[in-house]
C-alpha cells in the first residue's frame, strides 16, 4: 500500500484536536475541520444533515445533554490517503462522568472522508451507526470491541 507519511500525520493531528476540543464540549473547535457542504449520517434522527449549520445543531444539542466529564476517543483510528482525499475511520468511545451517576461508556462506529481545499484538510462525509439487534431491531449500546 502507498502511503503519504505526512498527510497521514497531518490528518491524525487535525483528528487529536477536534477529539480534544469536542471532549471539552468545544462546538467552535468541534466544527472547525467540517467541510460547509458536509454530508453526515449521525447516530439520531433524520436520516441524514446537510451542511455545517445542522451539523453545529445537532452537535451543540449533544454536548448540552452532558452534565459532567466527556470524554471522546477513536483508539483504532485507521487512515488512508490518497492525493487529495483521505479516508478514516474506527471505533468511537464516549465516556461520561458525573458525581451523581456512575460512569457511562459507550462504543459505536465511524467513517469519515475527507478532502484537501486549498491547502487544508476538511471533512467532506461521515456516517457513524451503531450495531442494532435483528431480532428486536433495537440498538446495541452494550457491545465493546
Amino acid at each position: 500500500m502507498i502511503r503519504n507519511a505526512a498527510d497521514e500525520q497531518e490528518l491524525r493531528a487535525l483528528f487529536a484536536d477536534w477529539l480534544r476540543t469536542s471532549s471539552a464540549l468545544d462546538i467552535d473547535g468541534a466544527m472547525r475541520p467540517l467541510d460547509p457542504d458536509i454530508h453526515s449520517y449521525e447516530h439520531v434522527a433524520p436520516l441524514q444533515y446537510r451542511g455545517i449549520d445542522a451539523i453545529r445543531e445537532v452537535c451543540q444539542q449533544g454536548f448540552d445533554l452532558i452534565k459532567g466529564d466527556f470524554e471522546w476517543d477513536i483508539p483504532d483510528l485507521q487512515v488512508i490517503v490518497r492525493d487529495d482525499i483521505a479516508i478514516a475511520w474506527g471505533l468511537n468511545r464516549m465516556r461520561y462522568r458525573s458525581a451523581s451517576a456512575p460512569e457511562i461508556e459507550n462504543w459505536s462506529r465511524s467513517t469519515r472522508v475527507f478532502q484537501k481545499k486549498d491547502g487544508q484538510w476538511k471533512m467532506i462525509h461521515q456516517h457513524l451507526s451503531v450495531p442494532a439487534d435483528p431480532r428486536t431491531g433495537q440498538a446495541r449500546f452494550d457491545l465493546k470491541p
